[in-house]
């Protein structure tokens, strides 16, 4: 279960955790160190992986297939449209920061520190484990066609408000309960940290507009995508149009925006937003 940040990937989790032997679940983690330029993730203490029945991870990548060669492998993966995305990483990291005594800053800063089609990118390092260089030398519609062939693999995929049906498959299969307690939802957030999260109604819709049109991969992946649930192999990938994003300027842009993003957590800034909150208040975040 390869798991992309703010997807309801931590409603699943800890379903499957409470839910399952512990033997039976296991979720791999990152790699610290120089150990982490050889593999993104940390498989060492996968002792028993016979025992395994659901593998899962923010760093699943597909080099771990070898240790399951002689099972089925059923991989699966619930994403979001760039748009809402970007928020609920914005909300996670202000209750984040808040929490542990730093400042809020502001949407343009943040916005700006944020890889552009963070999604496909994350799909193409973490899932697929190309290098920075490799990823450096591709076009826009090649990162497209490589994510789209990798998800056309899938068991499942879908939109991240699919969780619950998602949930009602695995729990079929696994003969688990079919019912998880949502985790990560905005009135966790807005309780945990004192943070009234923003909402994409308040971000004004020339700023959402914005970031569909520089995030158009992650926009028609999106598309393709969301409501595919088992018939992957079946989808047919929207038309990539008038894609074509700098990779490596678009970076180092990023780059500078971290460092004015660390300064502001750290010192604070006079225009942070206090947005107002709207919206369903249960929803995953």
């Amino acid at each position: 279960m390869y798991h992309v940040p703010k997807c309801a990937g931590r409603t699943i989790d800890r379903h499957l955790a409470q839910s399952l032997p512990q033997s039976a679940y296991h979720r791999l983690r990152r790699r610290r160190g120089l150990r982490r330029f050889a593999s993104r993730y940390d498989g060492a203490d996968i002792t028993s992986p016979n025992d395994i029945r659901v593998l899962s991870g923010h760093y699943l990548g597909i080099s771990v297939d070898p240790l399951f060669e002689r099972r089925l492998i059923k991989r699966s993966l619930l994403l979001r449209d760039p748009a809402s995305h970007f928020v609920s990483y914005y909300n996670y990291r202000m209750t984040r920061y808040i929490s542990q005594g730093l400042q809020p800053y502001g949407v343009d800063v943040a916005y700006s520190a944020m890889q552009r089609n963070f999604i496909t990118h994350y799909i193409l390092k973490n899932f697929l484990e190309l290098t920075w260089t490799q990823i450096a030398s591709l076009s826009d519609d090649e990162k497209y066609d490589l994510a789209n062939a990798f998800l056309s693999t899938f068991w499942f995929v879908g939109d991240y408000q699919l969780c619950d049906e998602f949930v009602g498959v695995l729990g079929e299969q696994l003969g688990i309960s079919a019912n998880a307690r949502p985790h990560n939802t905005l009135t966790e957030l807005a309780r945990g940290a004192g943070w009234t999260p923003l909402t994409l109604e308040l971000l004004p819709r020339d700023t959402v507009s914005n970031i569909v049109s520089e995030n158009m991969i992650d926009q028609k992946l999106w598309e393709t995508w969301h409501d595919a649930r088992h018939e992957t192999c079946f989808v047919r990938p929207v038309a990539l149009e008038n894609s074509t994003s700098s990779f490596v300027s678009g970076e180092a842009v990023r780059l500078v925006s971290q460092i004015m993003r660390r300064a502001q957590r750290r010192w604070g800034t006079f225009d942070a937003p206090v947005p107002i909150m709207h919206g369903d208040p249960a929803t995953p975040a």
